[in-house]
């Protein structure tokens, strides 16, 4: 199931399948909640004013850990 390229990806990241899977899920879903807030900082800019750009500085800072390919 795992592919040559994907297993080659994985290990240029430092991360198995499984790691991998878990990590980019969880970015997935942090953005999506961030949608709502930016969504809702459009319509009344006084909320959420630094929410998607620290969240996103987050989720960088965190990946930043990783080797890129």
């Amino acid at each position: 199931m795992i592919t040559r390229r994907c297993r080659e990806h994985c290990d240029s990241v430092g991360e198995t399948p499984l790691q991998h899977f878990c990590s980019a899920l969880r970015v997935a879903l942090e953005l999506q909640i961030l949608v709502v807030a930016v969504t809702i900082h459009a319509f009344v800019p006084r909320w959420f004013t630094h929410t998607g750009t620290n969240k996103m500085k987050q989720i960088l800072d965190r990946r930043s850990n990783v080797a890129m390919d």
